[in-house]
């Protein structure tokens, strides 16, 4: 005879059976009598049972509340058997576990609380404590840049008034009336003009060299020339700033931290402002009377060149590595308001000149002149956000542009290249067409005729920048400057004859050439790696 003892539940089968009962449907529950107190089947208290037994955990005996490792609850009891007949993996979720792993938790009761929708809210509410953070302190910013434009004008007044003046009692003149100073010559008498320029002195600025561009205020009679910093606990690049009264060096001043690439000052106010981009990827204002940078704009690339706007000087632009042109508006001290050159090559912007309008003259269009290494296109400004793209049939490997005010005419020096194995300086003329057949309608087609072109030497392997600028004797004959890699000299070309009249040593590679008046007296200085090189004309 055999008798039937009361079911044991050591048994690791036993635990099986629970997974089925826990999908039943809340009838079968019922009609099965799994309503008995003890049993955990409604949804709402399934965080107090027993995933194993289904039964409620206790605060005391043997079924106590317990956990292993991983974080998952049972019955003291229940995991202990389970670990035991099942290879030591917890129940929940198959990691590995072992009767050590289980841990007595003393609560009362436990309920999980789903907190998806407050910790959304929390995210979002910290996300707005960020932005309304960063926006007061972009308003502080502002406020303190409007706080030292203020003090920085009102300095201006008085610091204009005596440069003035002081510029007054020794004769200063800008650069346009002192080429202007002497009438031009009657036709005929071209070969019978005189002078030259003789190096003057040679200014050492940095002997780590890496120096690149320069820009001349003739409102300040200023030189600034970029170049590293000087101090090894302050790296980064900026500008030294050169008098033109007496060419001696002033200071210092850290503007980027990566090397600057170019630097513009406006050529119509006298506001001291210089205007700066590099490859930090970043453009800036900077004064140079108060020696503080008073503006800056972060862009998504390098930036290779920057001019300002010369009908509009809210406006400036900025060339980037990727080919594209941003136009900036200082009264919007944030980001870019518009790109242009947008479409087509992106090689990187080389030079950037502007070109004014002017009514009286025989090109009348204002606009962007735009230089890659690839091309040279000319956006015509048609409104304050309108601009029409004209490509200009100039081909080579462009190196720089300069734009002469007084003839409109543009330089364009361009590499050496199998097509054309010498480096090449052409003088040319902007011309522009009416193309509408509506006579109230103005629709330009604008390009440019080559007037000069003069050859250089067969290798060029820094983007050096060349300059045009009028013969001190007579206004409508051009001096084109440019750096001769090869033998280390300035070469400059009268465009009256078409001749190379002078060759200037100048101890280095000529990165940089700018012409400089002060002093009723015309300069010309030419910058190396090192060195800056002043020529006299006399």
């Amino acid at each position: 005879m055999v008798q039937l003892l009361s079911q044991s539940r050591d048994s690791p089968g036993e635990f099986r059976s629970p997974k089925r009962r826990r999908i039943a449907t809340p009838e079968k529950a019922s009609t099965s009598g799994a309503g008995t107190a003890g049993a955990c089947n409604d949804e709402e208290d399934e965080g107090n049972c027993c995933p194993i037994c289904f039964d409620d955990w206790t605060t005391s005996g043997s079924h106590r509340l317990s956990s292993l490792k991983c974080g998952h609850l049972f019955g003291q009891s229940c995991i202990e058997k389970w670990l035991k007949g099942q290879g030591g993996k917890c129940p929940q979720c198959n990691a590995k576990a072992k009767r050590q792993d289980i841990r007595v938790l003393y609560a009362k009761s436990i309920k999980a609380i789903d907190t998806t929708e407050r910790d959304r809210a929390l995210q979002d509410l910290e996300k707005e404590k960020e932005a309304r953070r960063k926006a007061e302190m972009e308003a502080a910013q502002s406020r303190l840049q409007f706080q030292m434009v203020t003090e920085e004008n009102n300095r201006l007044k008085t610091e204009l008034d005596r440069v003035r003046q002081q510029l007054h009692a020794s004769g200063k003149g800008s650069v346009s009336s002192a080429l202007g100073s002497v009438s031009p010559t009657k036709a005929g008498s071209v070969s019978q003009l005189s002078g030259q320029f003789n190096i003057d002195r040679t200014i050492k600025i940095w002997e780590a060299g890496n120096c690149r561009v320069m820009a001349y205020s003739p409102s300040l009679a200023t030189l600034v020339v970029s170049q590293p910093s000087t101090s090894p606990l302050f790296p980064g690049f900026g500008i030294r700033k050169i008098s033109a009264m007496d060419f001696k060096t002033s200071q210092y001043l850290t503007i980027h931290s990566k090397a600057i690439r170019d630097v513009s000052f406006h050529p119509l106010l006298d506001d001291g402002i210089l205007l700066s981009c590099g490859l930090d990827k970043t453009v800036k204002m900077t004064s140079v009377i108060s020696n503080a940078v008073v503006q800056s704009y972060d862009t998504q690339h390098g930036v290779w060149s920057c001019i300002w706007n010369w009908d509009d000087h809210n406006y400036f632009y900025a060339g980037q590595q990727n080919g594209r042109v941003l136009e900036f508006d200082i009264r919007n001290t944030s980001e870019h308001v518009q790109e242009l050159n947008t479409e087509g090559s992106r090689s990187p912007i080389v030079s950037l000149q502007y070109i004014p309008k002017d009514q009286q003259a025989s090109f009348r269009p204002g606009g962007l002149l735009v230089g890659q290494l690839d091309r040279i296109s000319f956006f015509e400004r048609k409104s304050e956000d309108n601009f029409r793209l004209h490509m200009l049939p100039l081909e080579g490997n462009l190196t720089s542009l300069c734009f002469e005010p007084i003839t409109r005419h543009i330089l364009a020096s361009f590499r050496p290249t199998a097509r054309h194995p010498t480096t090449r300086h052409q003088v040319c003329e902007m011309v522009s067409s009416n193309i509408s057949t509506d006579p109230t309608r103005v629709d330009n087609a604008c390009t440019c005729h080559i007037i000069h072109t003069f050859h250089g030497g067969r290798t060029q392997s820094v983007l050096s920048r060349s300059t045009i600028l009028p013969h001190p004797q007579d206004n409508s004959r051009m001096i084109v400057c440019a750096g001769e890699e090869t033998t280390s000299m300035v070469h400059l070309w009268d465009s009256g004859t078409g001749q190379l009249k002078q060759r200037l040593h100048t101890g280095g590679v000529v990165v940089d050439i700018c012409p400089i008046s002060a002093n009723q007296q015309l300069y010309l200085a030419a910058l190396t790696e090192k060195h800056l090189r002043i020529m006299k004309w006399s």
